[in-house]
């Protein structure tokens, strides 16, 4: 059984809201690189994974497979490797680690925050 369900998501400084839906089966998530260009280009804002600082990806770049992001401050982060999220995705789903911030610090240093959120919004915890 498939169930479409819609995220609200403020645009970056318009202040409307735009509603993006995505396609969620029971017992998976909707992890893949084209989600994640898809993402940038519908401008869908997520929180980090200590549900306070609002994320959104403003570059994908298919040449080096790695992502950017900004918080709502304006601070843009440096890239995120592709095959480096994928690994710790595979991780997660595998449950050789937990999705918390602390246990993805220890994979990624200082990225536990951001890709915990991530994951989460693309539905790796319901798994």
């Amino acid at each position: 059984m498939q169930t479409k369900t819609k995220s609200r998501a403020r645009g970056a400084g318009d202040g409307e809201e735009s509603a993006v839906e995505q396609e969620i089966r029971p017992g998976e998530c909707s992890f893949g690189w084209e989600k994640l260009v898809e993402m940038k280009y519908n401008k869908v804002q997520f929180l980090a994974g200590d549900g306070f600082k609002r994320l959104q990806i403003v570059e994908a770049d298919e040449k080096t497979k790695s992502i950017h992001m900004i918080c709502e401050l304006g601070k843009i982060t440096w890239p995120l490797r592709f095959d480096k999220l994928e690994e710790v995705h595979h991780k997660v789903h595998s449950r050789e680690v937990t999705l918390i911030p602390y246990e993805i610090d220890r994979l990624v240093p200082t990225w536990g925050n951001f890709i915990t959120g991530l994951l989460r919004y693309l539905g790796c915890d319901k798994v």
